[in-house]
């Protein structure tokens, strides 16, 4: 199909006038006639009538038209399309964080995500950052956000955020959020952390063999039981402050541990080709976690570009 012979035609179909076509067009005359009778041989009918007058279209030419026209036009629209396509993120998307980031920072990213980009399918799930981990090597989940250290080589990280580790205990114990404890303090107590190797857990430890001292751990759990188990008696827990936020954590007795902190890495896979809907995505999660952080809701320093 010679498209540039379907503009001929049409030219010719508007102006009815091969001299007046030839000019417009910078072609010469005979090379205009020669090209509008290969396509009239082509569609194997005859789709002008010739008078002295010039051109009228036959019944077929005036079909022809038409349709030649609506094509012209959806090819005209194609380079537009293809540049919005480009610029438009689609397909899938799976992502992860640590559960008790979905009162501060989750639930309001997606939501903007979604709302933002509607033709992306994102799948969103809450882990530790071992399961993370593993996910992100499997490309079960295409972005992660890890606690620091994180040492594999097979990962792309870029700093998220620094925040305090607190310690969280009953109500009533000699824990205020204006007091800080000390490491050497909270290792004198039971408590109640996440099975290894989550990163906080790993973190946790790391930094009581620094000071020569072990966890007493009275129970190995999940994050959801914890309040419940304090409010029990049963220990204490270590929490970030993403993960006091809007929670039933805040009723009880808390403290900053001196010199605890955790930072939160983005994780992607090394080498791996980010879809234009992944670099949106961690360009929305900067933008959130720095405007919660800005505003106050978020204790944390914020560590991206």
């Amino acid at each position: 199909m010679n498209l540039r012979k379907w503009e001929y035609f049409l030219k010719a179909a508007e102006f009815g006038n091969l001299s007046r076509v030839a000019e417009k067009l910078d072609i010469s005359q005979p090379a205009l006639s020669r090209q509008i009778a290969a396509l009239e041989q082509e569609i194997g009918t005859a789709l002008f009538q010739r008078t002295g007058r010039g051109l009228t279209l036959t019944p077929a030419g005036e079909i022809f038209r038409v349709r030649a026209e609506a094509i012209m036009e959806e090819i005209e629209r194609v380079p537009e399309e293809v540049m919005h396509a480009a610029d438009t993120p689609s397909g899938r998307l799976a992502f992860g964080a640590p559960p008790f980031m979905g009162r501060v920072l989750t639930g309001e990213l997606v939501a903007s995500y979604v709302e933002a980009f509607p033709h992306v399918r994102l799948r969103v799930r809450g882990a530790h950052s071992f399961q993370l981990r593993e996910a992100i090597f499997f490309r079960d989940i295409d972005i992660g956000i890890l606690a620091a250290p994180l040492t594999e080589p097979d990962l792309h990280t870029e700093p998220l955020l620094q925040e305090q580790l607190y310690l969280v205990g009953p109500a009533g114990s000699d824990l205020t959020p204006d007091r800080p404890i000390t490491l050497d303090m909270v290792a004198d107590r039971p408590l109640i952390l996440t099975p290894r190797p989550d990163g906080l857990r790993t973190l946790i430890e790391t930094e009581f063999a620094r000071i020569g001292r072990r966890a007493r751990v009275a129970v190995e759990t999940e994050y959801a039981p914890m309040d419940d188990l304090i409010r029990r008696r049963v220990g204490f827990t270590i929490m970030p402050f993403c993960g006091m936020v809007n929670s039933p954590l805040t009723r009880l007795a808390w403290a900053p541990i001196e010199g605890l902190s955790v930072t939160w890495l983005i994780a992607l896979l090394q080498n791996s080709e980010r879809s234009l809907a992944a670099r949106r995505f961690v360009e929305m999660l900067l933008a959130s976690t720095k405007e919660n952080i800005r505003s106050g809701r978020w204790e944390a320093t914020f560590l991206g570009k």
